[in-house]
């Protein structure tokens, strides 16, 4: 018999109660031990994560939300080539598409999107390649935004025409140097709970 796991605030350790009630599958997610991707900040930092999975399920159900400082220094979660980027508009602006964004090509032709970054705040350039663990960019509160934080999410191959935006399907991903304060990562990511950045 086959039991598919289910993640939910009560089975998953969650510590905030806000926007994060509702279940979805755990199998999707990659295993951590063998994840390509890295978190975004630097070692040793912790920040809280709120999946997009925990309240939704459409294209954008992978993403997740990292409450940050504006200016927070913002890590490439894996190598690639910078596609695009929009850097023009100020924190605070609220308005619904004036969000600045990084979008990062990996290898297997998957693209990682940074969104809600502050104004100036890409700190690379449109064809630069990227390390892994480099700092690409600074997090901010552009775009509709209801606190200051970093989007981010890794969309399939995409054309350069067509990555950009929050509509376009999100893969489930997982963190090798991910340590939770609570839970596992089967998961992924699980809202409320604080992740630490480990040395990868």
């Amino acid at each position: 018999m086959l039991i598919v796991a289910c993640c939910t605030l009560g089975a998953c350790g969650g510590e905030d109660g806000d926007d994060s009630n509702r279940s979805y599958e755990c199998s999707v997610f990659p295993r951590a031990q063998s994840s390509q991707y890295i978190l975004p900040w630097h070692v040793g930092h912790s920040y809280k994560a709120r999946p997009h999975a925990a309240r939704e399920s459409g294209p954008q159900q992978y993403a997740i939300d990292v409450p940050t400082p504006i200016g927070t220094e913002i890590l490439a979660i894996s190598a690639g080539v910078v596609t695009e980027l929009r850097e023009s508009f100020v924190d605070f602006d609220n308005a619904q598409d004036h969000f600045n964004y990084l979008l990062v090509r990996h290898q297997d032709n998957t693209v990682a999107s940074y969104i809600h970054l502050t104004h100036m705040g890409a700190l690379v350039e449109v064809g630069a390649f990227v390390e892994q663990g480099a700092v690409i960019g600074l997090s901010g509160h552009t775009g509709a935004s209801t606190e200051p934080h970093l989007h981010f999410d890794v969309r399939p191959a995409c054309s350069a025409q067509t990555c950009a935006g929050l509509a376009l399907e999100t893969v489930p991903i997982n963190f090798r140097n991910a340590q939770a304060s609570s839970g596992d990562l089967s998961c992924g990511l699980l809202s409320g709970v604080s992740y630490t950045a480990l040395p990868y």
